[in-house]
């Protein structure tokens, strides 16, 4: 409980200075800012894998599993399987030396993803809290780049978002800060301070219909991926580490 409780003061005091440092970025928009978000974290991603990655040794091996590859590609192709069989072992240890290889930068890269993607979910696809104030409605500020504007939420036969006049029920989208944004959850009484929850999603590209795994929208993740893929690849090309 108190590991939890010194957790949540230090993600706290982290976002608030997330919050401070990349306000004038946020206040540009969710696609320019994301999109410096992205750029940044390839660019540091690639820089640590330049750095820390053994490049002659990774080009040796990768060559070596090439070599091993094709053999044993050629030995199927002639029926001698025990051929096939010691070209696939070599594979294998090659394969393995090649992800211990990786594992140092690997290790460096999911610490700067600990530290700045529970920030960019929380900001892209926030949780408000919210306090009943009588008549099945509850009251919270939905916060973006340092401006906040009330939002409530009535919960009779289904739970309606109003906000700035705008009213929306699960999976529709409302205005706020200049971004359109989903409503995907809301939960009475959690065990937690608040009364109860409101899950809302940054939308980034709105979808025709409903996709499995994905829903209506490509929220921040997906629009994140979409950007960070050709940007690694042509970062790390630069820098000789693909």
């Amino acid at each position: 409980m108190v590991l939890g409780l010194e957790t949540s003061a230090i993600l706290t005091s982290l976002y608030a200075f997330y919050n401070t440092v990349f306000q004038p970025v946020l206040t540009m928009g969710p696609y320019i800012s994301l999109a410096f978000f992205s750029t940044a974290l390839a660019g540091i991603f690639s820089l640590i894998y330049w750095w820390l990655l053994d490049t002659d040794r990774a080009d040796k091996i990768k060559d070596k599993l090439e070599h091993h590859q094709d053999k044993m590609k050629e030995a199927r192709q002639n029926d001698k399987s025990d051929k096939a069989s010691q070209h696939m072992q070599k594979t294998l240890k090659l394969n393995q030396k090649f992800m211990m290889l990786n594992f140092k930068p690997m290790i460096a890269t999911m610490v700067f993803v600990a530290l700045i993607f529970p920030w960019l979910g929380a900001t892209y696809s926030p949780s408000i809290d919210l306090q009943n104030t009588g008549n099945n409605t509850f009251t919270g500020n939905i916060t973006y780049a340092g401006q906040s504007s009330q939002i409530d939420v009535i919960n009779n036969t289904q739970p309606v978002i109003k906000h700035n006049g705008d009213n929306a029920t699960l999976h529709e989208n409302f205005e706020a800060q200049g971004i359109k944004w989903e409503v995907m959850g809301f939960n009475e009484a959690p065990k937690d301070e608040a009364d109860a929850k409101l899950k809302i999603n940054a939308v980034f590209i709105q979808l025709p219909g409903s996709y499995p795994f994905i829903g209506t929208a490509i929220n921040w993740l997906g629009f994140y991926i979409i950007l960070m893929m050709p940007l690694s690849y042509l970062f790390r090309k630069a820098l000789g580490v693909q």
